[in-house]
């Protein structure tokens, strides 16, 4: 073997060793960070419900853990307001709104959609998740998601005891959440509004392409798996989602509805964008379309 060949050979096994041990790192990091990287939880609230001139209740919800440990999850719960000079009157229904990753329940834009369902004549509770606003809890996990949502659901049915006025609605990650909850729940909601949603947290590691070239099924602990989940909801379910989305895509909300079961609907809306479809018209023409889908 020549000189160079001998160069040769000692830089390919070099570069390829620096691969393995780079693909080996990038994998580690991913395993370990994930949940830094999924969720983005703030303390600290933008506003509140009062700052847009609603009333509400400051709830504190115990939260018994898998692990056998209680913790307490902070809610609100809005009455129906309809705006003054609105012909929209309370209508007796009450939404169980699950927000995103992102922030808290105090954030600029799960405040405004909030507002809008209370002033459209619904009754309206909303949480954070652990680690989330007021929440107990450091480091959010699915499964604890999974758990806070239950304990929020327990004391929104105590006010709602008739099943047929509740509605579950779900943005983004809480889109995911609120169908693992109708999943779990079978027979406890009217009707389900599932807003910018991802059909899996598999299918949103596809998208970047580095991530492609690592195990990501393999390491990935916070699945939200609702594509596997949606199938099995018996409930009126309608999709929502912007085609301006440049977090989620739009198709995502095409994929679950084609695994949903009937009766179920979805809207695109164009020009709408990850946080802002509360403020299309097609909005409340989703609501009413939903609730017409609910009626016995």
């Amino acid at each position: 073997m020549t000189r160079a060949a001998l160069w040769f050979k000692r830089g390919a096994i070099a570069l390829g060793a620096l691969l393995a041990l780079t693909w080996s790192g990038a994998s580690v990091y991913l395993y370990v960070k994930q949940g830094s990287m999924v969720y983005l939880p703030a303390r600290d609230f933008a506003r509140t419900p009062k700052d847009l001139g609603l009333m509400f209740e400051d709830l504190r919800l115990t939260v018994k853990r898998a692990s056998g440990a209680s913790e307490t999850v902070n809610a609100w719960w809005l009455p129906a307001q309809p705006a003054s000079g609105q012909n929209n009157a309370p209508n007796g229904l009450s939404v169980l709104f699950l927000h995103g990753n992102a922030r808290n329940m105090g954030a600029t834009g799960n405040n405004e959609k909030i507002a809008v369902l209370a002033r459209a004549g619904f009754n309206v509770m909303t949480l954070d998740y652990r680690g989330y606003g007021k929440s107990d809890g450091d480091a959010p996990y699915e499964a604890a998601l999974y758990e806070d949502t239950l304990a929020a659901f327990e004391e929104f049915k105590r006010r709602t005891p008739d099943k047929t006025k509740r509605v579950l609605h779900g943005h983004s990650m809480g889109g995911a959440v609120a169908i693992d909850l109708a999943s779990k729940r079978p027979g406890e909601f009217a009707a389900a509004f599932i807003e910018a949603t991802f059909s899996s947290m598999l299918d949103m590691s596809a998208i970047n392409p580095l991530y492609r070239l690592l195990p990501v099924d393999t390491l990935l602990t916070e699945r939200f798996d609702s594509s596997r989940k949606i199938a099995s909801l018996n409930l009126p379910i309608l999709l929502i989602h912007g085609t301006a989305d440049t977090r989620i895509p739009h198709t995502m909300s095409k994929t679950l509805y084609a695994l949903a079961p009937e009766p179920k609907s979805i809207i695109l809306v164009d020009g709408a964008t990850h946080n802002n479809l509360h403020t299309f018209s097609q909005y409340g023409e989703a609501y009413r379309l939903l609730l017409g889908m609910a009626k016995p």
